[in-house]
């Protein structure tokens, strides 16, 4: 066996097809976990886009649009902003 044989054998179209499974079943997962923990919050919020987009529009705080299958939030005005998951993002918002 020659160096660099075992390449030749890689599948990388299996590879590559396996990665993508892993990553939508890793984002369809934290969408349903920050949907939850948003939804346990009690803090006003509607869903749309297919569960895609949770937006946040209360008097008095910054309008935020949160991604939870991301775990990231755009809040209008300023920009994207990652806060590494719903709870993070709740912690944030409460405080504004």
């Amino acid at each position: 066996m020659t160096a660099g044989a075992d390449d030749d054998d890689f599948d990388w179209k299996h590879y590559q097809h396996g990665m993508k499974e892993y990553r939508q079943k890793r984002h369809s997962d934290w969408k349903q976990e920050s949907t939850a923990v948003i939804q346990a919050s009690g803090i006003q919020h509607r869903i749309t886009n297919g569960g895609e987009t949770i937006l946040f529009r209360q008097p008095g705080k910054p309008s935020v649009d949160f991604y939870p299958s991301t775990g990231r939030a755009r809040i209008n005005g300023n920009g994207a902003r990652s806060f590494g998951g719903a709870a993070q993002f709740l912690a944030w918002y409460a405080k504004q």
